[in-house]
């Protein structure tokens, strides 16, 4: 788990970690190594020449030893510097140009029309308004080149606190920040600039913080449920998909795919009974029943499964709110509410809710959060009205959105870096409360459910964007490349890749 800091926090600890002992030309060094690594990873020797543009701080300084171990390794390396032999630039900066210059490197003053990589060492994570003289010239230039960049900490042009970007912003196919992931890497805008979003440890101490939590692959790696080679079906959960309708016959497939993929053992769609038709036998590896719909004593024993996911494609019917009333009232395993069974909730149920003896998971989009707690648009008061309702109703909440974030009623909240507008598309969510549903057949709390749940969804879009086209992504081929994401979480070498488009090294 990774933890958030502001630009002026970031700066603070930095000093304080010069204060305790490491110099800061040795930050930098350890800086600039980390990026020189990234950079080889995405083009050989062979490939052509890497541009750094640098400007006067110290992030333009890492973008001098990011040059000066390429040149080291044979790398073709030109400086494009934002400032002037005359100018005034920091002293770690200052050194670093010096070693680049000395170990043979070039500066150039002349515009660069091809590169086969592009470092962005312009601002790092100090911007704030608008880009403007030498540095909107040079972030300009970079884009121009339509070669993968490779942004140090923070493109060009993103304020890292708000996430807001100018418009010649510097677009990022990876992003090497530092210590801990800026705010500003996290929220829209900013955070479709930065690409592959890589977290790498200089020796910089960050404080951990539960309001501040952000998921990594190496933290999603630890919350998967183990897999004993003498297990069965039996070992790994049932889960109940109470949803659907006549309108909606694909909501409890879609949810029952997400959960099969996530690797439960059985997964079993309790249907209304006019809707049965044209569901039963459509996943073969479903079992399906029916209910009749408002008939509460129609439904299955649920001592007879693990978790429950109600709520996709049932509607905002009476049906719905007496199915729900039924669960809540006398059912005792975990329930995940989704959808429509998130809509019909009243007070009454919100007391239920609250007083239910199993645990609880509810997965809204800002639309149904809205309706249920009356929150306003701003993502502020959607992130309070959110924390509120984990605490008052006793459940665990996924906001979901860009980024989604999860509440605990304990208090904790953690951000999913992961996923793009691939997942804008009506049924994404059905096979993201099937997936929560399955890690909780597993074994893992809902929290835990909700945060592996949310980086899987997220990681498996990022995954089909680099294959495809994030516009063309529909929710079947979530469910269908779930593994993918699985795999790249047990076996990628980036431990400490928080999200975006995975696929930037060369073959």
């Amino acid at each position: 788990m990774a933890f958030w800091l502001t630009p002026s926090e970031m700066t603070e600890m930095d000093r304080n970690t010069i204060k305790s002992g490491t110099p800061g030309i040795v930050l930098m060094e350890r800086a600039g190594l980390a990026v020189a690594e990234v950079v080889s990873r995405i083009a050989s020797q062979a490939d052509g020449t890497v541009v750094v543009y640098a400007g006067p701080g110290n992030n333009g300084g890492d973008g001098f030893v990011t040059a000066r171990f390429l040149l080291q390794r044979g790398y073709q390396v030109v400086i494009r510097p934002s400032f002037s032999s005359s100018s005034k630039i920091t002293e770690d900066c200052r050194i670093n140009m010096e070693r680049y210059i000395f170990a043979g490197g070039t500066i150039s003053y002349e515009p660069q029309v091809t590169a086969s990589v592009a470092v962005d060492a312009l601002l790092g994570v100090g911007f704030t308004g608008n880009l403007r003289g030498g540095t909107l010239d040079l972030a300009v230039e970079c884009t121009g080149l339509n070669t993968q960049i490779v942004a140090i900490d923070m493109p060009t042009g993103v304020d890292g606190l708000t996430g807001k970007c100018d418009q010649s912003a510097i677009k990022a196919k990876v992003t090497v920040t530092f210590a801990a992931p800026k705010l500003g890497l996290l929220l829209a805008p900013g955070c479709g600039l930065c690409g592959s979003l890589i977290l790498e440890n200089i020796g910089i101490h960050v404080p951990q913080n539960n309001l501040r939590r952000v998921m990594t692959k190496q933290y999603a790696r630890k919350l998967l449920p183990d897999r004993p080679v003498d297990s069965h079906k039996g070992t790994f959960g049932r889960v109940l998909v109470l949803a659907g309708s006549e309108k909606m016959p694909g909501a409890p497939q879609m949810a029952a795919m997400g959960a099969l993929r996530s690797g439960c053992g059985l997964v079993e769609m309790c249907v209304p009974l006019p809707a049965s038709p044209a569901i039963a036998g459509r996943i073969p590896e479903t079992l399906c029943t029916y209910f009749l719909p408002g008939d509460v004593t129609s439904l299955p024993d649920p001592n007879e499964y693990s978790v429950v996911v109600i709520g996709p494609g049932m509607g905002m019917t009476d049906s719905t709110g007496r199915i729900l009333r039924h669960v809540l009232g006398t059912w005792k395993i975990p329930v995940v509410i989704d959808a429509d069974a998130l809509n019909v909730i009243d007070s009454t149920l919100a007391d239920m809710l609250r007083s239910y003896p199993g645990e609880t998971a509810i997965t809204p989009h800002p639309g149904e959060l809205k309706r249920l707690t009356g929150c306003g648009d701003d993502l502020n008061a959607r992130y309070a009205a959110a924390e509120k309702t984990a605490k008052a109703l006793n459940c665990s909440v996924l906001l979901k959105g860009k980024p989604s974030l999860i509440f605990s009623q304990e208090g904790h909240r953690t951000t999913i870096p992961t996923g793009n507008h691939g997942l804008a598309t009506g049924g994404s969510g059905d096979v993201l409360a099937g997936i929560v549903a399955g890690f909780i057949a597993q074994g893992n709390s809902g929290v835990e459910a909700l945060e592996l749940a949310a980086y899987l969804h997220g990681l498996t879009a990022d995954i089909l964007a680099g294959e495809t086209s994030a516009r063309s992504i529909i929710p079947t081929d979530i469910a269908r490349n779930i593994g993918k994401a699985i795999t790249m979480i047990q076996n990628g070498k980036y431990d400490s890749l928080l999200g975006g488009n995975p696929y930037w090294t060369r073959g």
